[in-house]
This record gives C-alpha cells, structure tokens and sequence, in this order.
C-alpha cells in the first residue's frame, strides 16, 4: 500500500525555489563533509581522546548540515531537523566533555547517530522525490545505514576501523551534498 500526497503545481515550485536559493548551502556542508572526511582518513589517531575529538567535530559538522536543512524543510520535517541538529551538537559536546568512555560506547554512539541520520535522509528522498535529484539523498542514507549498521554489529572494533568508518560515511556525504548542490544551482536557472 502506498501513500501519495500530491502538491499543487505552486506547492511543488515553493519547495523547488527552496531548495534551488538555498544551493550555497549545500555546497558548504558538502565541502566540509569532504575535508572531514579526509582529514579524518589521513589520520591515524592512537588515543580515545583524539577519536572522541574527531567524532565531536564529525557531530557539529552533521549538526550545522540538519540546521541548514531546515531552512529548507517545512512543518514536522524542519522540527524533525532542528531536533536532530539539537541532538548532534550536544553529541558534539558530550564527546568533548566526556573523552574518557571506553571504545565501545563511543563506537555504540556513532553507529547509532550513522543508522539514525541514514534512514532520516532516506526518509527524506522518498518523500521528496519531485526534487531533482532526490536519490543522492537515498544513495547517502542507504550507505550510511550500511556503515551504521555494520558499526552497531560490530562495536568492539579498533580505533582505527572506527575512525575510517567515519571518514568514509564524511567523504560519502560530502559528495552527495556537492552534487545536490549542483543540481540545485541548475534547478535555479531553470526556475529563472
């Protein structure tokens, strides 16, 4: 059983120009996703203290990218992402303020956020799929919901393998949030 809501022809052009004068954005997380993302693979931190350092910079970047996804959403969909957004930045904190929780619950905790915001986005695409370009956002939220998942079913892994887990998931995002931003820059011109 599927459920369709269909948008008057107004309706679907609001939500276009809100995703289309809002391109600039997209292309600022996507960059700081990728320069995460390889400051991250680049590294070979030893220390929880370095990891914890590292998954809160990885939650205030995920944090800033659901705030500036809520300029873009309407309704529950922006509460829903402002939520998030909440949540990731006191992750952030909590990573900073507490470095010393063994490598389990940190790996716990970001497998958890990965599997969350994987299926958010995946949510996200299906229910915007009049927006071009939609299933980037699915191809993102699928992977993340990989790397999640394999992360929950593995939480006593190395540092090592925890860090390139976030790096990968940061390059992933990165390239989907350039290539949104892309074609939102496009879908502007044509709204012109």
């Amino acid at each position: 059983m599927s459920i369709r809501i269909d948008l008057t022809p107004d309706e679907e052009r609001a939500v276009a120009q809100a995703y289309a004068s809002t391109w600039w954005l997209f292309m600022i997380v996507g960059i700081l996703w990728l320069l995460l993302g390889f400051f991250i693979l680049s590294l070979r931190p030893g220390s929880i203290t370095a990891v914890a350092i590292l998954i809160a910079i990885a939650f205030w970047v995920g944090a800033f990218a659901q705030f500036a996804l809520a300029l873009v959403l309407q309704g529950g969909w922006k509460v829903f992402s402002i939520i998030c957004g909440v949540l990731a930045l006191g992750a952030g904190i909590a990573a900073i303020a507490w470095p010393g929780p063994t490598l389990v619950v940190l790996s716990v905790f970001v497998a958890w956020y990965l599997l969350i915001r994987g299926v958010f986005d995946v949510v996200l695409a299906l229910t915007h799929t009049h927006v071009q370009g939609w299933w980037l956002g699915l191809i993102g939220g699928v992977i993340g919901i990989g790397l999640g998942a394999w992360a929950i079913g593995n939480p006593d892994r190395s540092v090592l393998l925890l860090v390139t887990i976030i790096g990968i998931w940061s390059i992933v995002k990165g390239v989907v949030d350039l290539v949104s931003a892309f074609r939102f820059r496009d879908l502007q011109k044509e709204l012109a």
